[in-house]
């Protein structure tokens, strides 16, 4: 009769330690990151800029990120900025240049995380290769221009 009772015990023990890894949890949603403007086989010459769509992370965007993977570059860098909307209008109206974050790049690949775009706001992504910023060219009748591919995308939870 003991000898059946520790049987019996110890195929309990062993069933609870199996079964307990078959609990079925609620998945966890770890998000997805959502590609929201792009730039493929961009050239931008000396003295010139680009910039995004206006971006609007909601309150289900819990990051930002910019890659941007740059096969030719100016010595001197070229800059990313991120601008609020209000700042953009300033910017190409009177070309004053106030950011809420910036980059500056040379050739290579990167992945810029700007965390000053928060959600609810409306913003720009600039790539800027002129002197407004705070990298100057250096004009020598040679167009330093960049040459890259750049994606904007939201991580949406």
């Amino acid at each position: 009769m003991r000898k059946g009772i520790k049987v019996l015990l110890g195929l309990l023990i062993v069933m609870s330690i199996l079964l307990s890894g078959c609990i079925v949890a609620p998945p966890v949603n770890l998000g997805q990151w959502v590609l929201k403007d792009y730039w493929q086989h961009y050239i931008l010459s000396e003295h010139y800029y680009t910039y995004s769509y206006s971006l609007y992370p909601g309150y289900n965007c819990d990051n930002v990120k910019i890659i941007v993977n740059c096969s030719t570059a100016p010595s001197y860098g070229f800059e990313v900025w991120i601008m609020t909307q209000t700042q953009f209008n300033n910017f190409v109206n009177s070309k004053v240049v106030s950011v809420v974050d910036h980059f500056t790049l040379y050739s290579g690949n990167y992945t810029l995380y700007p965390s000053a775009m928060s959600p609810g706001g409306t913003y720009r992504v600039v790539i800027d290769n002129t002197d407004y910023g705070w990298v100057d060219t250096n004009w020598d009748g040679y167009d330093d221009y960049c040459r890259f591919d750049a994606s904007v995308y939201f991580h949406i939870n």
